[in-house]
């Protein structure tokens, strides 16, 4: 019997957080060196390209290199973990930069249909970002290509739509706007360039947490027809 919409939400949050906790050193030893590269493109190249359109193009295009190595290695921890497995962060890395180009292929995909979406009165690209939302974790756990990995999506949240909506909400939305307002708060304060990126890297490290809370629906989802089970995120 599904759980009621609250109960559900509240029980995959909390076994979130749990588990981005207890494991924050490893996903942080392992996907933070990615997430400082990331913000310090980010700058360097929003300062080289000030005033132009590729302020906004050019540190998309590399974070659109960088984010499948450390996305797939926090989605292999995640799901290793779920197994009582120990993995090492090299093992994760590697694991990570063999599944680099399909899931480059589906992140361009997913962030051009979703732009696209967001241009149309903003709602058709909440509505894929929802759909989409599973793509990633079909991808690098099951080895599906791109196409296979956003149909399987489409097909897991058909009838999870609330609940995905809301998690984003109570989730992606409050750390978005956190990480603005820290950004901002950095630049009255301080002229340090350096702080500002490190900072920034907190808040995208603080972000993976949306991914967690993702994957922790994905599992609930994907089990549905199975008998009930403790939560495995929740274990060590």
């Amino acid at each position: 019997m599904q759980k009621p919409l609250a109960k559900q939400i509240q029980t995959i949050i909390t076994d979130a957080y749990i588990f981005f906790t207890r494991h924050l050193k490893q996903i942080a030893l392992v996907c933070a060196p990615f997430l400082f590269v990331a913000s310090l493109f980010d700058f360097i190249l929003a300062e080289a390209y000030k005033g132009t359109h590729l302020a906004i193009f050019a540190p998309l295009a590399v974070n659109l290199l960088i984010y499948p190595i450390y996305t797939a290695a926090l989605i292999q921890l995640m799901a290793k973990r779920a197994r009582q497995e120990q993995p090492t962060s090299s093992e994760l890395i590697i694991g990570a930069i063999q599944r680099w180009v399909p899931l480059l292929i589906l992140k361009t995909i997913s962030v051009f249909l979703i732009g696209l979406g967001i241009s149309m009165l903003i709602f058709p690209g909440i509505w894929l970002a929802i759909r989409l939302a599973f793509a990633e974790f079909h991808l690098v756990l099951f080895g599906v290509n791109p196409r296979e990995a956003i149909q399987k999506s489409f097909e897991d949240t058909k009838k999870h739509l609330a609940l995905v909506f809301m998690l984003l909400l109570m989730t992606y939305i409050p750390i978005f706007v956190a990480g603005l307002a820290a950004d901002q708060l950095v630049q009255v304060f301080t002229s340090n360039d350096l702080f500002r990126i490190i900072v920034n890297t907190i808040w995208s490290l603080i972000g993976l947490f949306v991914h967690v809370v993702l994957f922790r629906a994905f599992m609930d989802v994907i089990s549905e027809p199975e008998a009930p089970q403790p939560s495995p995120m929740t274990e060590e």
